[in-house]
C-alpha cells in the first residue's frame, strides 16, 4: 500500500554502528526462517560470551531486521549499562523506537545521541525527519545547521528533502515547492522529490502540474511503480480515464503490493 509520507523511504539506509535501518524489506518464508536462525545462533553466542559487545551489537541488528524490537531494545539497554551515554547505542535505541512507531521516545534518544556525540549528522537528520513528520519547526533549524556542516555534504539531498517535507506537512506550499525544485535541480534522480512536489500540487488541486512532476519520475526510471500510480490518480482527476487505466496497470505490473491500483481498476470496471 502506498504511503503518502515518504520521509523515511529514501533517506536513511544507514549501516552505522551495526545498525541497519532497512527493516521494512519484504521477506520470503525462507528469508524469515534464515533470519530467525541467525537470531537464535547469535543469542546463544551472546549467552556464552556476555562481555562480547560486538556480538550483542550484531544480535541487535538481527532483532531489528526481524521486527523483534522490544528484544532489541532490551539488548541495547545491556550495552548502555556497560557504556552509559554511548551515542552509537543511543542512536540504535532511537532507531528501534522509531520502527515501533514510538515517536516520543525516538526523538528523545536521537536527541540524547546527538547531545553526547556533539557532532552526529545522521542522528541530527533522523531527528529533523521526525520533527518534520510532526510539523515541528525545529526541523528547519536542524536542517539549516546541517547544510552548513562540511561533514554532512554527502547527505545534502536528504537534508533538503526533509526541510521541504516539513513545509509540506504544515501546508506551506510555496516553500515546499521551492525547496523540492532546488533539490531536483541539484539531484535530478531523486525520485521521491518529484513525487512529493507532485503531491503538493495535487493537494492544491493543480492536477496538471502534479501530473508533470509524476510523469518526470517515469522518464527517469521506467520501472518506478509509484510514478505510474500517481500519474493515473491525476489522470482520473483530469478525466483521462483510459490513460489512468493504462498507468494503474503499469503500476500494478511493477509492484503487486499497490492495492490502491488494483482497487482503482476494479472501480473502473477493468477487473472484477
Amino acid at each position: 500500500m502506498l504511503n503518502r509520507t515518504v520521509i523515511s523511504l529514501a533517506i536513511f539506509t544507514l549501516v552505522l554502528f551495526s545498525c541497519n535501518n532497512n527493516g521494512t524489506d519484504t521477506k520470503t518464508v525462507a528469508d524469515t526462517a534464515s533470519s530467525q536462525k541467525a537470531v537464535s545462533e547469535l543469542e546463544k553466542k551472546v549467552n556464552d560470551q556476555p562481555q562480547a559487545d560486538s556480538l550483542r551489537e550484531s544480535l541487535v541488528q538481527e532483532l531489528v531486521q526481524n521486527n523483534q524490537l522490544d528484544k532489541a531494545i532490551g539488548q541495547i539497554d545491556v550495552l548502555l549499562q556497560k557504556n552509559p551515554g554511548n551515542p552509537a547505542y543511543l542512536f540504535m535505541k532511537a532507531d528501534a523506537f522509531e520502527k515501533k512507531g514510538d515517536t516520543v521516545n525516538a526523538i528523545s534518544f536521537y536527541r540524547q545521541s546527538l547531545d553526547t556525540a556533539g557532532l552526529f549528522p545522521e542522528a541530527q537528520l533522523r531527528l529533523a525527519a521526525l520533527y518534520a513528520e510532526t510539523g515541528n519547526a525545529a526541523a528547519t533549524n536542524l536542517c539549516d545547521e546541517l547544510l552548513k556542516e562540511p561533514t554532512a555534504i554527502r547527505m545534502r539531498s536528504d537534508i533538503l528533502f526533509v526541510k521541504a517535507a516539513y513545509y509540506s506537512k504544515v501546508k506551506d506550499s510555496q516553500n515546499a515547492i521551492r525547496i523540492y525544485n532546488q533539490l531536483i535541480k541539484e539531484d535530478y534522480t531523486y525520485l521521491d522529490a518529484y513525487i512529493e512536489k507532485g503531491l503538493v500540487y495535487y493537494d492544491m488541486g493543480n492536477f496538471a502540474e502534479a501530473h508533470k512532476a509524476f510523469e518526470k519520475t517515469t522518464s527517469i526510471s521506467n520501472k518506478y511503480a509509484d510514478g505510474y500510480f500517481w500519474m493515473a490518480k491525476t489522470e482520473e482527476k483530469l478525466n483521462r480515464t483510459q490513460e489512468a487505466i493504462d498507468n494503474y496497470k503499469r503500476a500494478l505490473a511493477l509492484d503487486q503490493s499497490i492495492s490502491e491500483a488494483k482497487d482503482a481498476l476494479k472501480r473502473l470496471g477493468v477487473i472484477k
